[in-house]
């Protein structure tokens, strides 16, 4: 094996040096035989081939991500001079209009992306339990593949699989002319997506999902996009096999431009339809347009929208629009700013908070969906390809380069760093942006913000296991069974919400211990400790800090204490902690005071 290794490091390193000397000269049938070569080398299709290189050209090139924050303003602190250049449009605009006529007219073409496994969330021991196997036996697939939503169907409902169920309910209300549901996949979730495929269908058991669709006039699947594992740069600057990984979900906006270029490459519509897309979160239930999101997009002739949604408490650390202030060379555009730039430029505080303090307007977060209208996209990309050549069209629409250094131990029991090379979904679209109005004067990419209050029905997305018992197992949420959608029951920011423990690491472990517990009011938690938060209600701002080894059963200690019977409130029977602050001794002694 490490021969086999080595000997495709050195023809892939060998190959890409002759690359860069010729690459000026390369092009049409010479470009696509040299694509070929390094598609045989490594055992990636064209669109993974074409999108490696984009980054590695980058590398080479010394492209890394830059330091815009010293030259950025994200919106919440933007002089106002500038601000015009943002083409912003709020959602609930849209809902006062009350326009969606052209979604009638529309063919959504949904890309939900399955192709990572979610690594974050620990979830072995609840597959076990679900599945009833052998811990050993599980094999993690994705996050919407892996968790289910609760007391629908078999109990083995994905969400994944409430997603096709979503798009079935559409169709069948007649909300689009079609919808096509395009699956995202990798090696490692592959299995579990056919699986779901092959269920036997909600709406009816003598269907799977397959024959059950080609029955549905105007819902269509089986397409399909691919991320490979590309190789990483390792010590000696070279490319490697040893570490593969995955490039980041800049992948998918390159694949959707690159296809808006090549109109043979979309799906067909019929006379007066358009084509729309849209880009979200595989385990994120809510990362589809609704019906006002579509007639804007068609009316008002939006080539691209990203949507985000107002900052909260809960968002310090995600990328937010700032626009860069112009220059000598170039005009003002718009771009993400990550809180590594900010960190790196000594800023991290302020970039946490800028939003959330008085006196600064909205900060606008990043929910990583993208929607697309091929109508107006496509003319314009595929004019733009022919006029630069697919060399420089690819450079245009490829993402920053973002170099994450990793640690691993090699097979020869030595440890070694490698660079993977990535890149986020939003960056490739406000490159494009970029030049666009570089060249054209004129945006691309428009600004669509959801609001607080709207903000659950387009961005819910599972990064923690406590995210997933908030949304399926809280009573802060309900599953409506006849859309297939969540309801939030207290349409408000969400709770803040930090743990510190063991205990709140896996998924089943989470739900055990926060089983029956009421958080429908809950503002702010932070817990320190392996804490039982089962069985009570929380509310407004609540701190727990246990130095007690072994798990705590807060409920439980909260009986035994005639102080704490006497101090707290009872509702459903459970004890109330309303703005309080908990404090949990060594030898088990509880304190309580106020946190108000």
């Amino acid at each position: 094996m490490t021969n086999n290794y080595d000997n495709r490091c050195r023809d892939l390193n060998t190959t890409l040096a002759d690359f860069a000397k010729k690459v000026g000269q390369l092009s049409g049938q010479a470009r696509e035989n040299f694509e070929n070569q390094v598609a045989k080398i490594t055992g990636m299709d064209t669109l993974n081939v074409k999108y490696f290189l984009a980054l590695y050209a980058k590398y080479q090139a010394k492209e890394i991500l830059d330091d815009k924050f010293s030259n950025a303003h994200p919106t919440a602190i933007a002089p106002a001079e500038i601000l015009n250049i943002l083409p912003l449009q709020h959602y609930e605009d849209l809902l006062k209009n009350n326009k969606k006529d052209f979604a009638a007219k529309s063919l959504l073409w949904i890309k939900k992306m399955q192709a990572g496994t979610g690594s974050s969330i620990k979830r072995s021991t609840y597959l076990a339990l679900k599945k009833k196997i052998a811990e050993s036996s599980v094999v993690i697939g994705g996050k919407g593949n892996d968790l289910f939503v609760p007391g629908l169907g078999d109990g083995m409902v994905s969400l994944a699989e409430a997603q096709i169920m979503q798009a079935i309910y559409d169709m069948q209300s007649n909300k689009y002319a079609g919808i096509i549901l395009h699956d995202i996949i990798s090696s490692e979730t592959e299995k579990s997506i056919n699986e779901i495929w092959q269920r036997k269908s909600l709406a009816d058991a003598t269907q799977n999902y397959r024959e059950l669709i080609l029955k549905i006039p105007g819902l269509q699947s089986g397409m399909r996009s691919y991320q490979y594992h590309i190789p990483t740069i390792d010590e000696k600057g070279e490319l490697s096999f040893n570490r593969r990984s995955p490039g980041g979900h800049a992948l998918f906006g390159v694949e959707a431009l690159l296809a808006a270029a090549c109109p043979e490459q979309l799906p067909k519509v019929g006379p007066g339809q358009y084509l729309l897309s849209v880009i979200g979160n595989g385990e994120d239930l809510s990362s589809t347009p609704d019906e006002y999101m579509a007639h804007w997009m068609v009316e008002n002739k939006i080539p691209i929208a990203m949507v985000t949604t107002t900052k909260t408490e809960i968002d310090l650390k995600g990328g937010q629009i700032a626009i860069v202030s112009a220059s000598e060379n170039e005009n003002a555009y718009v771009t993400i700013i990550e809180r590594a730039q900010a960190e790196s430029a000594g800023q991290g505080e302020l970039f946490e908070r800028l939003g959330l303090r008085a006196g600064d307007r909205e900060a606008f977060f990043n929910t990583n969906m993208i929607l697309l209208n091929y109508h107006e996209l496509s003319p314009r990309l595929e004019k733009l390809r022919k006029e630069v050549g697919e060399i420089e069209f690819l450079k245009i629409i490829s993402p920053d380069l973002i170099k994450n250094i990793k640690k691993q131990v090699d097979h020869d029991g030595v440890e070694r760093k490698y660079i993977q090379l990535e890149g986020a979904m939003g960056s490739s679209m406000l490159n494009l942006d970029r030049y666009w109005r570089r060249r054209f004067g004129h945006p691309l990419v428009h600004i669509l913000n959801v609001g607080v209050q709207d903000r659950s029905r387009f961005f819910s997305p599972i990064k923690t296991a406590f995210d997933f018992f908030l949304q399926f197992y809280s009573d802060r949420f309900s599953f409506d069974k006849k859309s297939y959608r969540l309801i939030n029951n207290a349409p408000s920011s969400l709770p803040d919400v930090s743990l510190s423990g063991k205990v709140y690491n896996e998924v089943q472990s989470l739900l055990d211990n926060f089983a029956q517990s009421e958080i429908l009011h809950l503002k702010k938690l932070k817990v320190v400790g392996d804490v039982s938060l089962a069985d009570l209600v929380l509310k407004g701002k609540v701190e727990i800090e246990s130095q007690k080894e072994g798990l705590v059963n807060l409920a439980m200690e909260l009986s035994l204490g005639l102080e704490c019977k006497c101090i707290l409130g009872r509702q459903n029977n459970k004890f109330i902690l309303e703005n309080v602050k908990i404090t949990i001794s060594r030898n088990g002694e509880i304190g309580l005071c106020d946190n108000s």
